[in-house]
């Protein structure tokens, strides 16, 4: 396998993980659990402040 090969293989690879890690972050985001953090946060902008 010279280097060619190689920048080929690690560049697929590359993709793959991050592909793997958005979609995680993706399931992580929005799990039903999180909805009512999310919820808040969304009401951040809105608030009164004195």
């Amino acid at each position: 396998m010279d280097i060619h090969q190689l920048h080929g293989l690690l560049t697929t690879a590359w993709v793959v993980w991050f592909f793997v890690l958005f979609a995680g972050i993706l399931v992580w985001a929005f799990r039903p659990a999180r909805r009512e953090r999310f919820e808040r946060a969304r009401q951040i902008p809105l608030r009164d402040t004195e």
